[in-house]
């Protein structure tokens, strides 16, 4: 599964989604509902950095 990768500018953190998994809790990320995950910036793919990221805003 790949990871998509983003900055959550509120938070100041990377964060990741699994687009089309189902986590065990019940929830299923999707386009239209993302469920995003914390994330470090050593957990990135190699040669792409936090500036590369696009920002998005994740509700806590």
């Amino acid at each position: 599964m790949d990871r998509v990768f983003a900055w959550d500018h509120q938070h100041s953190q990377v964060v990741y989604r699994i687009p089309g998994h189902h986590h065990e809790d019940g929830r299923d990320d999707s386009d239209l509902s993302p469920v995003w995950l914390p994330a470090d910036e050593s957990d990135l793919p190699e040669g792409i950095s936090v500036e590369d990221l696009r920002k998005v805003d994740v509700k806590s």
